[in-house]
């Protein structure tokens, strides 16, 4: 088909509008009030919190038991404790095997599943609500009477070993467990969550047992509910399937706070074969208690959350040297971390560093304000207000409330604190806790070390035979010292 001349006249210009005006984003609407429901909540004799938000529009309901102790509760030398146990169980009870659990809520429509993170450990449940009882009942099986057979630790410790040998050949991979070393040391959260090879090789049967027994306690647990389901409901089935849960031994409560006592560590591993460098930046940073805790979630949007953030404009955008640079703010129920990372090639990793440090210090010199700031507010009150439109996006937030120790009322105060922040809370913030972070560099040394000591002049190598995850100095023993 031929177009006519004029029709080409007339539509180039309006297109060319368009096209050019997908380059700059619209400007943010102004905030508006938003309510959720308020959860109601509930003890059993036993210590069992119980916590409901009724959502009656759809027959659904997600349910979670957490269990406050997750891998800060790892044994020294056993990195991965929590995490397996927490794994496993769902992989068999005293009455039911692993196919039977996964058969049994497959026929009833559902899904089940179990894990922990670093404060907290859970096992979760999504499932129509006309068949809550016996979806419930497996649910309460898994928590009460996990059996951690060896043949099912053999086959969860055999997968888990081919990912971590795959992840140690990875930069990215290989960088995020050195910043958690560089960043806390021996501390409750400098160990690798998921465990590494040598830990998870050792890990036996009694090892989960124990930890079982020590921190899954009905007074250190909660159960949630959401969806079309009421309070009295949820007390019903709990007392039904979970009353009779006791403690067994008594837990204590980490409350190490590595920040007080940390300095920072330029660290390379030099990894021969790499293909890519990864490149990082980490440090200390807040509790989730912490008053300023949205002045930083604002700080962490301007710097590395998003497409339109400043570390991805200037690394990935204007350079060209990453598919994406990015930060986050991991605020814990202890002192957390704070990191920076992208992904370059071997040559450019001296200058992505560089680049890395110099938009931390740009965030004080530059202040945040205007469109960016009403911008990266936006972005992160549209996320939550989305992350609480299903059953699970609600059990999770709760869950992370019940983990971190916070009341239910931090729901609703959630967006008007985030748009509240202003410009200079968010240049105190990155003034007081982005400041002087270690550097972690990931690859083939060779190719950019040099370029990186005029920077970085007191960095030590690791030659990545000798890295030693399991070490606070990362070195294997008998290794030579880092250069």
């Amino acid at each position: 088909m031929v177009i006519p001349l004029a029709l080409i006249a007339f539509f180039t210009p309006h297109c060319a509008h368009a096209i050019g005006g997908r380059d700059t984003a619209p400007p943010p609407a102004a905030p508006s009030e938003t309510k959720f429901a308020q959860p109601s909540d509930t003890k059993l004799d036993n210590g069992l919190r119980i916590i409901v938000v009724e959502r009656p529009a759809l027959p659904l309901i997600a349910a979670q038991v957490v269990v406050t102790r997750g891998a800060e509760a790892d044994p020294m030398d056993l990195a991965g404790t929590a995490s397996m146990t927490a794994a496993l169980l769902t992989k068999g009870t005293e009455s039911m095997s692993a196919p039977q659990i996964a058969q049994a809520i497959e026929s009833l429509g559902g899904d089940i599943s179990s894990g922990a993170g670093w404060d907290a450990s859970s096992a979760s449940l999504i499932i129509k609500s006309d068949k809550i009882d016996p979806a419930f009942a497996i649910l309460a099986d898994v928590v009460l009477h996990p059996t951690f057979k060896d043949e099912e630790l053999d086959r969860a410790r055999k997968q888990r070993l081919d990912g971590l040998r795959v992840a140690m050949e990875q930069p990215g991979a290989v960088a995020g467990y050195v910043t958690a070393r560089a960043t806390f040391g021996a501390g409750e959260y400098g160990h690798a969550s998921g465990g590494t090879i040598e830990s998870v090789q050792k890990l036996h049967r009694d090892d989960l047992v124990n930890f079982y027994k020590t921190n899954y306690r009905p007074d250190k647990a909660t159960l949630i509910m959401v969806g079309a389901v009421n309070l009295e409901q949820a007390k019903a089935l709990a007392e039904k399937f979970l009353g009779a849960w006791k403690p067994e031994k008594n837990s204590t409560q980490s409350a190490s706070d590595t920040a007080a006592e940390w300095k920072p560590r330029n660290v390379v591993v030099d990894m021969p074969q790499a293909g890519q460098a990864a490149v990082a930046v980490a440090k200390p940073a807040i509790k989730r208690d912490t008053p300023d805790y949205y002045s930083g979630l604002v700080a962490n949007a301007a710097l590395g959350s998003g497409f339109a953030s400043r570390l991805n404009s200037e690394i990935r955008i204007k350079r060209g040297l990453s598919y994406g640079a990015s930060s986050s703010l991991d605020a814990r129920r202890d002192t957390g971390p704070f990191s920076a990372s992208a992904q370059t090639k071997n040559e450019s990793a001296a200058e992505v560093a560089k680049l890395l440090m110099s938009e931390l210090k740009r965030l004080v010199d530059e202040p945040v304000k205007g469109e960016e700031l009403k911008s990266r507010q936006a972005m992160l009150t549209g996320n939550y207000a989305r992350s609480l439109e299903t059953n699970e996006g609600w059990a999770e937030k709760l869950a992370g409330l019940v983990t971190l120790q916070l009341p239910l009322e931090k729901l609703n105060q959630f967006i008007p604190k985030v748009n509240a922040v202003t410009s200079e809370d968010v240049t105190a913030f990155a003034k007081k806790y982005f400041s002087t972070p270690s550097l972690i560099v990931a690859g083939q040394a060779s190719a950019f070390l040099d370029a990186l000591k005029k920077d970085f002049p007191d960095v030590q190598v690791i030659a990545q035979k000798d890295l030693d995850l399991n070490s606070p100095t990362l070195v294997k023993a008998g290794a030579p010292a880092a250069k």
